[in-house]
């Protein structure tokens, strides 16, 4: 009786150790083969977005202003960094401010300081950037990670947008914003003037050099040379 036992245990233990080793393997050929990974780009959801170790992390919280079925990543590149700490006692920066928009070859660029959450290394939480155009509105937004308790630090990122294949007809009715995750939605201070885009305080001619204008918060500020 006692040996029948004890052979029971010795197949009890093997097939453990079989389905445990088994389950390693499958593991393992999933990270060699990037399964776990969720790429820039990939349709995570609502709410959903890849942390540092390319998990997908989904919190109700996350995003309260982003309809995903709106806004969109597609032929957009996307990247964030650090740019300074926050002072409490300086509340003059705005939460977003558009530096510089540029359009060339195809391809639209917006630089954003953005009022972000960061970590004691400088490091900004993780963060996923999309658009949407509508009529001749195009707007910017951001989706990101604080489920990591350790991004509660007040800081300002350096976000760069770039749609390529950009062919929109931008004329003076065109319009550049940015809406944040709470729904709030901040205008760029830049200008469309003849159908280049201008940034607040460029100085420019006009096309057949009668005038000469600058940009003012958004308003083309033109003068007879």
């Amino acid at each position: 009786m006692k040996g029948r036992w004890y052979a029971n245990w010795l197949v009890i233990i093997t097939m453990f150790l079989f389905f445990s080793s088994l389950g390693i393997f499958v593991i393992y050929i999933q990270d060699s083969l990037g399964v776990k990974k969720c790429a820039y780009g990939d349709d995570l959801g609502t709410n959903c977005i890849c942390n540092s170790n390319g998990e997908k992390i989904c919190d109700e919280s996350t995003s309260q202003g982003i309809n995903a079925s709106e806004f969109t990543s597609i032929n957009l590149s996307y990247s964030f960094d650090f740019l300074n700490a926050i002072n409490i006692n300086n509340s003059s920066f705005q939460d977003v401010q558009f530096v510089d928009i540029s359009h060339g070859d195809n391809v639209l660029k917006m630089i954003v300081e953005i009022k972000s959450m960061c970590n004691e290394d400088n490091i900004v939480s993780p963060q996923i950037g999309f658009y949407k155009l509508h009529k001749e509105i195009l707007t910017l937004s951001i989706v990101s990670n604080l489920t990591n308790s350790s991004f509660s630090i007040p800081c300002i990122s350096e976000n760069t947008f770039s749609i390529e294949n950009f062919t929109s007809e931008i004329d003076n009715s065109f319009k550049i914003q940015y809406q944040d995750e709470l729904g709030v939605v901040y205008p760029a201070n830049n200008c469309i003037y003849e159908g280049y885009i201008r940034n607040n305080g460029d100085v420019y001619n006009s096309k057949n050099g009668s005038l000469l204008c600058q940009c003012k918060n958004g308003q083309n500020s033109c003068e007879k040379e």
